[in-house]
């Protein structure tokens, strides 16, 4: 049995990026309850966004590929 089929993959790709919108709405919070003006509000929640999850992809391809080698 397959240990990485592509359902896996899909499964994984979407808890990865419902992690990624989850930071980036408290990121987004936490600087608009301090006063951060709209600009760098969102700013701040597009860029937790994209580091999170480019951060849980490679996790995950670190953890779950295999080499050959």
């Amino acid at each position: 049995m397959a240990v990485n089929t592509a359902a896996q993959r899909g499964i994984w790709l979407a808890i990865i990026l419902l992690v990624s919108v989850c930071a980036a709405c408290v990121a987004a919070a936490l600087f608009y309850v301090t006063g951060a003006g709209v600009h760098l509000t969102l700013g701040v929640g597009g860029g937790a966004f994209v580091a999170t999850a480019t951060l849980g992809l490679a996790a995950y391809r670190f953890v779950m590929e295999r080499s050959d080698a």
